[in-house]
């Protein structure tokens, strides 16, 4: 089985700004919500896509399995 996930980081979702620097800081915790929703999926399902916490679609798996 091969198992192929895409997640564009691009939006706010994934990025938090701080207070004490100019540079946004990535938010490991949104990738890792989506990867925890799609592993339910990827058992059952052979393609499909997931949202960020502010509802936009950033995400997509396809899977291909061993007959």
């Amino acid at each position: 089985m091969k198992i192929t996930i895409n997640i564009n980081t691009d939006n706010s979702a994934f990025w938090n700004h701080c207070e004490d620097s100019d540079k946004p800081i990535f938010n490991n915790s949104e990738v890792e919500r989506i990867l925890k929703d799609m592993s339910l999926e990827i058992s059952y399902l052979d393609s499909g896509k997931s949202k960020d916490i502010n509802g936009n679609t950033v995400a997509s798996f396809t899977v291909e399995r061993d007959n």
